[in-house]
């Protein structure tokens, strides 16, 4: 049977070595099993600690807030010594006032005190092996374990800097990125005399992937449509009716023609929530269907 992927992915790479392209095809097809053993995989406690997490990423509206909350939650489904969100810094970062050509910067750590562990990380990025993964700009989880053997691994620049002094060992990193963009990345370290992450928790950090890639999407891009909806062809709309913030996002993308799906997509609101946003709009604006919603601007 035949494998296709899109080309330019980072299966495409040359310059990956053969063992992680084999790694990473073989990451690439859990994550498509990953639904499949959902249910096999976890107890209906971490199916319930999941649950809660996918919740805080979309519901809890300040977006650092939200990563602290995902990362205290996150030691229930998978257990860790320390943990950090890295955002991608658009190719250099500002570290104790000097400028680092790194990709990530602004670590969130739990515990905090591992920050200083993160910030010199950041210095010794561009030396680390696994830093090829960045540049490929696609989600990705995978244990460090599998990209190089502890021999190899202890003798590196960043083990010895970064991992070593504070008793960190293990690793599961969980690369965010969204439309071919770079957006952050999440990491779970584990102490020598604690057990490497295993495939179920790989598999689990899988199903946060997706929800974790949107969210950082739109912490990133999707002002803009909450600025088109205040100041565009809406704003006085928004006044004349009283729309919430919600109503006038729906609002506005019903009028750039988007579909119900597009809208949930983006929203991250299920059918029947948006349907119910839809028919509070309808009853505001005095219409009956999607046409007359289209109208309204040139009807004023």
């Amino acid at each position: 049977m035949l494998i296709n992927y899109p080309k330019g992915s980072l299966f495409d790479s040359f310059f990956v070595p053969y063992r992680a392209k084999i790694l990473l095809l073989y990451y690439f097809l859990m994550d498509n099993l990953a639904v499949c053993v959902y249910n096999t995989v976890m107890d209906n406690n971490k199916i319930g600690v999941l649950n809660n997490i996918i919740f805080q990423i979309y519901n809890i509206d300040d977006f650092e807030a939200m990563k602290r909350e995902v990362l205290n939650s996150l030691r229930y489904l998978i257990p860790y010594k320390c943990a950090s969100f890295l955002m991608a810094s658009g190719g250099g970062s500002q570290i104790d006032g000097s400028y680092v050509n790194s990709m990530l910067a602004d670590p969130v750590c739990n515990p905090e005190k591992y920050t200083e562990m993160e910030n010199k990380y950041l210095l010794f990025e561009d030396r680390d092996f696994s830093s090829w993964i960045l540049h490929q700009n696609e989600s990705l989880a995978f244990r460090i374990t599998d990209m190089i053997s502890d021999e190899e691994r202890k003798k590196t620049e960043v083990y010895k800097n970064c991992f070593e002094p504070y008793g960190l060992h293990y690793s599961l990193d969980l690369t965010i990125a969204s439309r071919g963009q770079l957006l952050g990345d999440l990491t779970l370290y584990r102490g020598k005399d604690e057990s490497d992450f295993s495939d179920d928790e790989v598999w689990c950090a899988r199903l946060l992937c997706r929800h974790l890639n949107s969210r950082f999407y739109v912490n990133k891009y999707g002002h803009l449509t909450v600025q088109k909806v205040g100041i565009g062809q809406i704003g006085n709309l928004i006044e004349q009716f009283g729309l919430t913030k919600r109503e006038a996002e729906i609002l506005y993308m019903v009028m750039q023609g988007r579909k119900n799906d597009e809208i949930c997509e983006e929203l991250f609101v299920s059918q029947n929530t948006l349907k119910k946003h839809l028919h509070n709009l309808y009853h505001k604006t005095g219409v009956t269907s999607r046409v007359q919603l289209l109208t309204l601007e040139k009807d004023r």
